[in-house]
C-alpha cells in the first residue's frame, strides 16, 4: 500500500539523487516559506552568518540536517587571531604582516592570498565581535612548534570551548528571531531562468514534509565532505580506509554538491589531519590514546625502521602525513616502562588540544594498558624483549633491534644524527619491558570544495560569481594548502566564524 509517508520519503530520496545529478528533480513541496537569507548548516559559520544577517535586519531561516546545532564546531576549542586585545594584554609580539608572510610560506602559496590577508587582518575584529556576543577567550600556545594565535573559548552557561560558542550564538539567533529548523536537510538549490540562486528545497524529517524556501540569497555553511568516502577518494586521492574522519558528525559534502549541481567551480581540498590510534580497549582521547601523541617514543614503520623525528607529533597535522606515507599507511610508536612512569608522575609532553593539556598526569594509564592487553588489542602490544615485540607487531626483528640500539646510542651522546630530534624528548628505550601502540592517519575535518571571491560569492566554472550564492567555512577552497598547518592554531575555527559573518554582511548589502 502506498501511503503519504512513503510518497514523501520517495520524494526526499529523489531530491538527494537530483543533487548529485541522478534521478528526477525534487518533487513539489508541501510547504513554502520565504526569507531574505537562507543559511544552510548551523555550525559556527552558519550561526555567525545567521546572527550577523539578522542584526542587519534580514529575515533569516537557518537549516540544519542534524537534530542539533553546532556540527564539528562543538568539538573545536579555539579561534585564530593576530593582534587581538587579548594578545595585546599579553604583550605578544606576533604581527598581522608577519603572520601573513609566514602563512603564505607554510602553505607554499597554494592559497588565495587576498582572502587569507582579509581574514588575518580581520581576525582581531572577529574576536571582538564574538566577545560582544558573550564569548570570552584566553590565548594559548599549544606547542613549541606553533605561535600563540589560539584563542581558547571559556565557559558560557556551563559549556566550554566550541560548545560555548555554539550555545552563545544560538541564544543570540533566537533573540533576533532567526527561524532555526533542525532535522531539516537542504536538498537542492533553486535557480531562476537567469541562473541566479533564489532559494532552496529542504525536507523536514520530523514533519515528513517537503519545504520550498524562497530567498534573495543562500549562504552555504554545511561543513566538509569528510564522511563521504567516495569524495575523499575522488577529490583528495586518499584511501578512506586509511585516512579516516575521527569525529563523524554527518558531514557528507551536501552544500558543495548542491552548488556543483548548479554549475559551481570545484576547488582543491585539504584536511585538518592528525595522528592517532584505535583498536580494542582504546578509547578516543583516552590516556592510552594520548600516548600515541607523545614525542619521546620512537616510531618505526612496517619494516622496523625509524623514519622521522618523533617530535613532529607536536604538529599533529604533519604527523598524519608522514604516517600515511608509510607502507600500509601506519606505523608503531614504541616506548618502555620508564616512559609510562614519566607520563604518570610528570605528565605528557604533547597535549591533545586542551582536552588533554600539556602536563596532564595519566593516572589511569596502567589500568588502561592492562585492559587493552586483556582484550588482546590489535592496536596495542607489550613484550619483555625486542624479539618478542617485533613478532607481535609484525616487523623484522633485526631492523627493530638496530633501530632501538642506534636510538639509545643517540640518547647517550645527546644528538640524533639521523633525524635531528629535539634532544629534550630523547629518552633511551629500556628493552626489558616494551610497549607499542599502532599509529594511524586521521583527520578532524576536510577543508575546501568551492571557490569563492573576496565577498564569499561562489564562483562558477567560468570564474564568475553566482548571484545569490555564498559559501563559508570548511566549504571554501584555497584557504589552506595541501596540508593544514597548526602553526596558525585555530585557523579553521576562526575562519568559519569570520567567513560566516562576512558572507552575511555582503549578502545583506547585495539584496538591498
Amino acid at each position: 500500500m502506498i501511503t503519504r509517508r512513503t510518497l514523501l520519503r520517495t520524494a526526499a530520496a529523489g531530491a538527494t539523487l537530483a543533487v548529485i545529478g541522478i534521478g528526477p528533480a525534487f518533487a513539489a513541496a508541501d510547504k513554502t516559506m520565504t526569507a531574505d537569507i537562507v543559511v544552510v548548516g548551523a555550525g559556527s559559520a552558519g550561526l555567525a552568518a545567521a546572527v550577523q544577517a539578522a542584526e542587519k535586519g534580514a529575515k533569516v531561516i537557518l537549516l540544519e540536517k542534524n537534530a542539533f546545532v553546532g556540527g564539528n564546531s562543538q568539538h573545536a576549542e579555539g579561534l585564530f587571531a593576530v593582534e587581538s586585545e587579548y594578545q595585546r594584554l599579553r604583550s605578544d609580539p606576533q604581527t598581522r604582516e608577519g603572520a601573513f608572510r609566514q602563512f603564505l610560506e607554510r602553505h607554499q602559496y597554494e592559497v588565495d592570498p587576498i582572502l587569507a590577508r582579509d581574514f588575518i587582518y580581520g581576525s582581531a575584529e572577529n574576536i571582538d565581535w564574538l566577545h560582544k556576543h558573550d564569548i570570552n577567550f584566553r590565548v594559548v600556545r599549544m606547542t613549541p612548534w606553533e605561535e600563540a594565535t589560539w584563542h581558547e573559548i571559556l565557559e558560557y552557561k556551563g559549556t566550554m570551548h566550541g560548545s560555548a560558542l555554539v550555545k552563545a550564538l544560538k541564544d543570540h539567533a533566537d533573540k533576533l528571531g532567526v527561524t532555526t529548523l533542525v532535522s531539516t536537510p537542504a536538498k537542492a538549490l533553486i535557480s531562476n531562468d537567469k541562473g541566479d540562486i533564489v532559494g532552496v528545497t529542504a525536507y523536514s524529517e520530523d514533519d515528513e514534509q517537503n519545504i520550498t524556501i524562497k530567498a534573495k540569497a543562500v549562504i552555504l555553511s554545511s561543513g566538509s565532505f569528510g564522511e563521504n568516502k567516495k569524495l575523499v577518494r575522488e577529490w583528495a586521492g586518499r584511501d578512506p580506509e586509511s585516512w579516516k574522519a575521527s569525529l563523524p558528525i554527518n558531514k557528507t559534502g551536501d552544500g558543495i554538491l548542491m552548488a556543483l549541481d548548479k554549475g559551481a567551480q570545484r576547488g582543491p581540498v585539504s584536511f585538518i589531519g592528525h595522528l592517532g590510534t584505535e583498536g580494542k580497549g582504546i578509547g578516543f582521547a583516552s590516556e592510552l590514546y594520548t600516548t600515541s601523541w607523545q614525542p619521546s617514543a620512537i616510531w618505526v614503520n612496517s619494516d622496523g625502521h625509524r623514519f622521522v623525528n618523533e617530535d613532529v607529533s607536536l604538529s599533529f597535522s604533519q604527523s598524519a602525513n608522514i604516517i600515511y606515507t608509510q607502507y600500509g599507511h601506519h606505523a608503531w610508536s614504541i616506548f618502555d616502562e620508564s616512559q609510562v612512569e614519566y607520563m604518570i608522575n610528570r605528565g605528557v609532553d604533547s597535549g591533545v588540544g586542551v582536552i588533554v593539556p600539556v602536563g596532564r598526569k595519566l593516572t589511569k594509564l596502567k589500568d588502561e594498558i592492562k585492559k587493552a592487553l586483556e582484550v588482546n588489542s590489535d592496536g596495542f602490544k607489550a613484550a619483555s624483549s625486542v624479539r618478542e615485540l617485533a613478532k607481535k607487531i609484525g616487523v623484522p626483528y633485526k631492523n627493530l633491534d638496530q633501530a632501538i640500539e642506534n636510538y639509545n646510542e643517540a640518547c647517550k651522546v645527546g644528538h640524533d644524527g639521523l633525524f635531528f630530534k629535539d634532544v629534550k624528548y630523547m629518552r633511551p628505550i629500556n628493552t626489558r619491558k616494551l610497549y607499542a601502540i599502532r599509529l594511524g592517519a586521521y583527520f578532524f575535518s576536510a577543508f575546501g570544495g568551492l571557490v569563492v571571491n573576496r565577498d564569499f560569492q561562489v564562483l562558477d566554472k567560468n570564474n564568475k560569481p553566482m548571484k545569490g550564492l555564498y559559501a563559508t567555512g570548511l566549504e571554501v577552497s584555497k584557504m589552506v594548502g595541501h596540508t593544514y598547518t597548526t602553526w596558525t592554531s585555530g585557523w579553521a575555527f576562526g575562519f568559519a566564524a569570520y567567513s560566516g559573518r562576512h558572507a552575511a554582511l555582503n549578502a545583506v548589502e547585495a539584496i538591498k
